[in-house]
């Protein structure tokens, strides 16, 4: 064999080295990683900014799934984290909550306001569980 040509398989060969390389199997974990806590985090809040044809008011507290305080309807469009999603999407709530009881509608992404299997329905609170067993998991899409 020349000398000549080991030289780009011997290049070559390194470099598929450093590609296989531990270090960078480490920096693809991290980025797994990090992008695992982004999806968590969006699956455990909801902030952002709401944008609808008509005006709409809502003051909702979800008090960490134990009931919730508040109401209101919004139908419009999300900019932000929510739904288990990040960006911009069409949403839907409609919420009353009275700290010992609480009602949840909601749409995140596609759905129809017409077909109740699309859209999330949540009760909670210890009125709910007591009278709803069950009903804090989530019935319908969503």
């Amino acid at each position: 064999m020349r000398p000549q040509a080991v030289r780009p398989a011997a290049l070559l060969l390194a470099a598929a080295s450093l590609l296989a390389a531990p270090g960078c199997a480490v920096i693809h974990g991290a980025f797994v990683y990090t992008c695992d806590r982004v999806m968590d985090t969006a699956d455990m809040m909801d902030f952002g900014v709401s944008v609808t044809p008509r005006l709409s008011l809502s003051a909702y507290a979800c008090l960490l799934g134990l009931g919730g305080l508040g109401g209101g309807t919004v139908d419009g469009y999300f900019a932000g984290i929510g739904g288990s999603r990040v960006g911009v999407f069409r949403h839907y709530h409609s919420n009353v909550g009275l700290i010992l009881y609480a009602y949840e509608v909601s749409g995140w992404g596609t759905f129809d306001l017409n077909d109740r299997e699309t859209l999330a329905r949540r009760r909670r609170g210890p009125i709910a569980w007591l009278f709803f067993p069950g009903s804090d998991k989530c019935e319908g899409g969503g």
